[in-house]
């Protein structure tokens, strides 16, 4: 179904309110098919419905797309700086007099000292220690491999998108392809990928210690222990 959905995203893309017919004769995706194509874009919030006289069809808009995702690349890239306490409004440097018998009065610079940090904290999992985004992609495929007969639907169920807005627990390849646009979201490189029994999946690598909190009550809740 992957190449079917990038197909009728390409075209919702440039063809908005697009109604059934439309999309079967540019698609070619028809009946039944187109149906459950249309359905599964609607569930994970790509495609939105318009009701009129037909139904039609067009992409979900994105708003702000570009500043939030530039926002996130910052975030995972950039350090946040912190400044010692009581020090914000003070200039680069202190001047201190100091009194000197031969050169008299000099002035001596010392420079603030500011500490930088990120939240680097690692959580363990099965004996191992990981960052938080792989940490999700370890318990999702571990959730996997002791559940060798889930498929895609069954895995949504165990970690829904709402439990990370906007980029899901995880996506099939074409969707998140489309999610994440500007960059890569996605653990998507070969060994990183999960295989289900009906197509391949990628976790999202998204998560800070806030929002990676309610897949940690889920995870829980399946028996995994995260410490």
């Amino acid at each position: 179904m992957d190449n079917a959905i990038q197909k009728l995203l390409d075209f919702l893309k440039t063809n908005p309110k697009s109604n059934k017919a439309a999309i079967t004769i540019a698609t070619g995706l028809a009946g039944l098919h187109l149906f459950n194509v249309l359905k599964k874009l609607q569930a994970d919030g790509l495609v939105e419905q318009h009701e009129g006289e037909e139904k039609t069809y067009s992409l979900v808009e994105q708003e702000n797309e570009e500043s939030t995702e530039s926002a996130n690349a910052t975030s995972m890239t950039d350090e946040p700086k912190e400044t010692v306490a009581g020090i914000d409004n003070e200039p680069p440097f202190q001047q201190d007099k100091t009194e000197d018998a031969n050169k008299g009065t000099e002035s001596v610079q010392k420079p603030i000292v500011k500490s930088t940090g990120r939240d680097s904290s690692k959580l363990t999992f099965n004996g191992q220690e990981y960052g938080k985004g792989p940490l999700v992609r370890a318990v999702v495929a571990q959730y996997v491999a002791d559940n060798p007969d889930t498929d895609y639907n069954k895995l949504k169920e165990m970690f829904p998108d709402d439990l990370l807005k906007r980029f899901g627990i995880f996506q099939d390849e074409a969707t998140a392809a489309v999610i994440a646009k500007k960059g890569n979201r996605y653990f998507t490189k070969p060994e990183q990928v999960i295989k289900l029994k009906d197509k391949t999946v990628v976790v999202c690598n998204q998560f800070t210690l806030a929002n990676i909190q309610p897949f940690l009550k889920v995870a829980k809740e399946l028996g995994y222990e995260v410490k």
